[in-house]
């Protein structure tokens, strides 16, 4: 379960996160826009987490999640999706990179907004999406948030 958030962002305002929404047709999760509004993003501790259905990596580690305005570039939200814009479908928000390179994504296709693992190494270099890539990790983002844990390899 997530103890600590180190280096936070500033916290995203109420109207950051509508804006947030609005630009990209998105609906946030309450659990998710609380999230944003506390700490925006930062280095979890514990990092570990659970990959159901990935051959030989049954464990990932979250680097950092993402967060509106975020000071370091690579780790901002509306970066990242700006960049994947028409190169993976509309609603799979990539909200965490992992220490591989890899993103954890919220799927908002559906109802309930369920948490993925992304594996990126199809997509590198091609921009090839494969919807085989992505893999469960937790029904909600609240779930996620739960099941971090000290990474056991």
């Amino acid at each position: 379960m997530l103890r600590e958030i180190r280096e936070p962002n500033p916290g995203a305002s109420e109207g950051d996160i509508a804006a947030f929404e609005k630009e990209f047709r998105f609906v946030l999760p309450e659990s998710y826009r609380r999230f944003l509004m506390e700490t925006n993003g930062g280095r979890p501790q514990p990092a570990g987490f659970p990959i159901q259905g990935l051959a030989d990596n049954p464990v990932g580690v979250v680097q950092a999640f993402f967060g509106l305005n975020a000071k370091i570039k690579a780790e901002d939200l509306r970066s990242i999706v700006e960049e994947l814009q028409g190169l993976i479908p509309h609603g799979i928000v990539p909200i965490a990179c992992t220490d591989g390179d890899d993103f954890v994504c919220m799927d908002l296709r559906d109802t309930p907004n369920v948490v993925v693992f992304w594996d990126r190494r199809s997509f590198w270099g091609a921009n090839n999406w494969n919807e085989n890539d992505l893999y469960p990790i937790a029904r909600d983002f609240e779930s996620f948030l739960e099941t971090l844990s000290e990474p056991h390899f």
